[in-house]
Formats: C-alpha cells, sequence, structure tokens
C-alpha cells in the first residue's frame, strides 16, 4: 500500500488506526544524555531514571514498508517483562531484516510506571498511553498473561481486526534471531508425543511413575515438569461431587458417620496426589486421568508445581471440616455455619476449577507466593 493511500484512510477503514490510535511514540530515538537523573541517588542504573517519550510518528507512515507488526506486551509491575525485554530488545533488528516493525504496548496502570516501562525498553518504540485500546486489544487478541509477544500482518487494512500469525512469547526463546521468522503457533508442539499410556503412568522419556508430572513435553522448557489440564479439571470435577455430599450430609442426611468415610477419601486423595500426582495413587486422579485420556485426546500441559500448592490447601480444608464435625457438640449453634462455611469453600473451589477452568491455589501461589516468598511464577504474570 502506497503512503498516498495511506494517508487518506480515515480511522474508520483502517485497523491499525483503531488499534494504536493516530501517533506512535519513537522511544527508539530518545537522547539518553538528557535523561533526568536520579537527584537522591546519582549512581542509580540508567535504566531506572525517568524520562517521558515525547517525539512521535504518524501511525500509518510509521509502519509502512512493512510486512508484519510485532506487539509486546509488558508492564513495570511484571519482573517476567523486565526479564524478557531485553530479547525482544535486541530481537529487533532481526526482525526489521524480516520487515517486521516492533512496538511496545504498555499494560501499565497510570502514566508515571508507563514512562518506567518506556525506560526499560529503550529501543523500541511504543503505543501511546491509553488503558482503553490497551484492553481491548488484549480482548482482541485474547491475552490472559503478560509477557506477550503478538505477530500481526500489516495488511487488510479495511478489515475489522488484523490477521494474527502467533502469540510468539515462548517462540522467541528458541529462535531468538529470528531465523525462521515468521512464526507459527507452538502452543500445540510437543517436545515428544505422548501415548495414552503415558499420560496414565508416566514413563521412558517423560519421567517416572511416581513423580508429580510429565516431563518432556514442553518444547520450550522439555526439562519443566508439567500436568495435563484436563485431567486436572475433571478430577476436580469428581471432587466437586464429594464436596455437595458433605454439604448435604450437613444439612439434611445429618450422619457424622458419613464424614468418617468421606475424609480418608479425600484426605488419601490430596496426600497421595501431593507426593506423586495425579497417579497412581490417587483413586479420582487416576479416574479423572483415564476419562480426560478418553474424552480429550490431546493434553493441555499446565506447569505442575502450583497444582501441589493448591492441593495442599485442599487438603487443609478437608482436615478443617473434619476437626469441626469431631467437635460439634462443642461448638453448639456455630457447628452449622463453621463446617459450611468451610466445605461451601471446598465446592466453589473444585467447581471453578472444574467448570471454569480457575485455580484459585495457583492464583494464590502466583499473587502471594511469588511476591512475598520468591517462588518461581506459574507461566507468565496474569493481567
Amino acid at each position: 500500500m502506497s503512503a498516498e493511500k495511506n494517508n487518506t484512510n480515515n480511522i474508520g477503514d483502517d485497523w491499525r488506526l483503531e488499534l494504536f490510535g493516530q501517533h506512535v511514540l519513537l522511544n527508539s530515538t530518545v537522547d539518553q544524555s538528557k535523561m533526568t537523573k536520579d537527584v537522591e541517588n546519582p549512581e542509580a542504573p540508567q535504566e531506572d531514571a525517568p524520562y517521558t517519550v515525547t517525539e512521535s510518528q504518524p501511525t500509518q507512515e510509521f509502519f509502512e514498508g512493512y510486512e508484519y507488526i510485532a506487539l509486546f506486551f509488558g508492564a513495570n509491575y511484571c519482573p517476567f517483562c523486565k526479564k524478557f525485554a531485553p530479547s525482544v530488545v535486541a530481537a529487533k533488528q532481526f526482525l526489521e531484516g524480516k520487515k517486521c516493525k516492533t512496538i511496545f504496548v504498555s499494560n501499565d496502570r497510570d502514566q508515571d510506571n508507563f514512562d518506567q516501562s518506556c525506560a526499560k525498553v529503550r529501543g523500541l518504540d511504543v503505543m501511546e498511553y491509553d488503558t482503553t485500546k490497551t484492553a481491548a486489544m488484549r480482548d482482541l487478541f485474547g491475552l490472559k498473561t503478560i509477557p506477550a509477544l503478538m505477530i500481526l500482518a500489516n495488511k487488510d487494512f479495511e478489515s475489522k481486526k488484523p490477521k494474527i500469525y502467533s502469540n510468539a512469547r515462548e517462540i522467541l526463546e528458541v529462535d531468538p534471531q529470528c531465523k525462521n521468522f515468521p512464526w507459527g503457533s507452538i502452543e500445540s508442539r510437543q517436545a515428544a508425543p505422548v501415548t495414552a499410556w503415558e499420560r496414565i503412568w508416566i514413563s521412558g522419556k517423560h519421567g517416572n511413575w511416581w513423580q508429580l508430572g510429565h516431563r518432556n513435553v514442553s518444547e520450550v522448557h522439555p526439562g519443566d515438569m508439567y500436568m495435563d489440564e484436563h485431567a486436572v479439571r475433571t478430577r476436580a470435577g469428581l471432587l466437586n461431587i464429594v464436596t455437595v455430599v458433605a454439604l448435604m450430609n450437613v444439612f439434611f442426611i445429618e450422619d457424622p458417620e458419613l464424614v468418617n468415610i468421606i475424609f480418608p477419601l479425600v484426605a488419601w486423595e490430596f496426600t497421595s496426589s501431593l507426593i506423586f500426582g495425579l497417579t497412581p495413587f490417587a483413586p479420582l486422579g487416576w479416574i479423572g486421568t483415564i476419562m480426560s485420556t478418553i474424552l480429550q485426546p490431546t493434553p493441555l500441559w499446565k506447569p505442575a508445581n502450583p497444582k501441589r500448592f493448591a492441593w495442599a490447601i485442599g487438603l487443609m480444608l478437608a482436615t478443617t471440616c473434619f476437626i469441626l464435625v469431631q467437635y460439634r457438640k462443642e461448638l453448639g449453634a456455630a457447628y452449622k455455619p463453621s463446617v459450611t462455611a468451610v466445605a461451601f469453600t471446598c465446592f466453589l473451589a473444585t467447581w471453578l476449577e472444574g467448570n471454569a477452568g480457575f485455580c484459585v491455589g495457583c492464583f494464590l501461589y502466583n499473587n502471594v507466593l511469588t511476591k512475598y516468598f520468591h517462588y518461581e511464577e506459574c507461566n507468565e504474570c496474569k493481567l
């Protein structure tokens, strides 16, 4: 498309204007010698010195002559974005050699943090700070985590939305010089195929039967341990049924002996899965794994360690319920409300994971353990 044709486009017939606005900020042209120094700490690292990007270029002119657009989504609050940023900055020259223009899209919550993010991605031009446009962009691309690196086609400007090639966040790790660009999606590729039996019984190249999850299933991180999310959700659905029975026992059945059946089952389930994973000793885990293998031929691999933390919480809640039942006479009128609150928490957690795909334990892992105890986060930062 010629520059003359570009200039005739209005905001209604060019998706780039809808996404990025009328101008792109030229962060790659910032004069670092004019950056504001920290008066109180003049020896502070240059990247921490605040500055504001002011020079800009019309959006259509900015992308002229390029066949692809690479969007780096990050934020100042995200340590993994800071870790990933140098890889994107280094890849810029290789991407431009492939006719791909790179731009940083801030997910920061205020202007000050946006300015700090610009300092951390010096060398990358940036989209003007606009939380509304950023949120619309995340929805359009279906982004749930950052950092992300979306690859778009720089064409078909009259369309309502761009053609998306891939989220190349992990692809860039295995191809830092962009030799295989343009990239396809890496999400469906495995480091080594997994048979139905290997999904149930971990063996061979995927590890040993007594370990928490499978290894050598991620092309990017073959040494890391993963679980099949389909099996985890199916097992959560089975646990959800157990919690329903427990709640019915509180209000309708009112049989204390039933607790002596439910609690050993749940305690064994959580304890064995905490140590050995879903198989071979966790009965509901075993059933869930078999069901998912039959119903979902393609596994959905997710990091294993956060699941262990989630199940530890489940064991704690189940134990609390059991103790409350044992002291029901001493608790008196407080018995039913207290045991109901704990049982309903279990019900809600298993329902959310089994039906909505939201793991409360993983959420706490990412937002508490990683923040205060310096654990490595599961996947990337959550938006």
